[in-house]
């Protein structure tokens, strides 16, 4: 009787550590459950949260800014200048930040352009059109880099080359959103630019300046971007300009401005 009591207790305590094995399993099993489901919760969430964002960007109203005049920029003279000595040729650049030719001729140009400036060897005049806001970009691209541009410009001609150089560097793909307010005020601190001018960034000081005096300006100059007028007549519209160094060249060949002024396009801009 002994034996078959053993018998029976071992096999019952066998049970038991089956019973308790099982249930641990079951119990793991829910907290592998468990964490999955909260896993799916929090993907899902994300992704909603994200759509939101995408959606509230490109339906959001549009804010109601004012029209202010930077200090930086002549009222008769609407664009970004870096002046040399008058007798020294005069180059103007006419570009929209979500141009995709324009960030083609950046790459090729910008050095020239850089050390033109550097050396005072020309006048470069840099406009801003933003006509492709409505038509490639979601989220007015073009107005809102183009308004940061001039925020930068009224921090120093310096910051605003350097902003200019990395807006074109990470310049985002056509008939998208483009670049969030916060990647500018990113790229315009990486420039070097004051708390001031981030603040302009983020309150979009310039936005309106850029859609309603530099855009309308810049277009008189030349239909299409980019452009290059030397000493008022347009070069490189038969793409030079993608020729590294002939920018430079045809500025160091062609003299003097003359009777051009600063801003000295043909009336048609061709």
């Amino acid at each position: 009787m002994a034996e078959k009591s053993s018998a029976q207790e071992v096999r019952e305590a066998q049970r038991v550590e089956l019973r308790k094995q099982r249930e641990k399993e079951l119990s793991r099993q829910k907290r592998v459950r468990t964490a999955v489901i909260a896993a799916i919760v929090v993907v899902a969430l994300a992704l909603v949260a994200g759509l939101g964002y995408l959606l509230y960007q490109e339906y959001a109203p549009e804010p109601d800014l004012e029209l202010n005049q930077p200090t930086s920029i002549s009222k008769d003279e609407p664009m970004l200048s870096f002046k040399a000595d008058d007798t020294k040729p005069v180059v103007d650049v006419v570009f929209d930040y979500m141009c995709p030719f324009c960030g083609n001729f950046e790459q090729i140009n910008s050095g020239d352009l850089h050390e033109m400036i550097e050396n005072g060897d020309a006048t470069v005049n840099f406009h801003v059109r933003t006509f492709l806001s409505e038509k490639m970009s979601t989220t007015q691209y073009s107005a809102r880099a183009g308004g940061a541009a001039v925020c930068t410009y009224e921090d120093s001609p310096e910051v605003f080359l350097k902003f200019h150089e990395l807006l074109f560097a990470n310049q985002p793909a056509e008939g998208g959103p483009g670049l969030n307010d916060r990647e500018l005020e990113k790229y315009a601190k990486e420039a070097g630019a004051k708390d001031a001018t981030i603040s302009c960034i983020k309150d979009q000081k310039f936005r309106r300046y850029a859609t309603d005096v530099l855009e309308p300006a810049a277009a008189k100059l030349a239909r299409a971007t980019p452009a290059v007028i030397i000493n008022g007549k347009e070069w490189g519209s038969d793409g030079a300009w993608q020729q590294p160094g002939a920018l430079k060249e045809a500025v160091s060949s062609s003299g003097s401005p003359g009777a051009s002024d600063a801003g000295g396009a043909s009336d048609s801009g061709k």
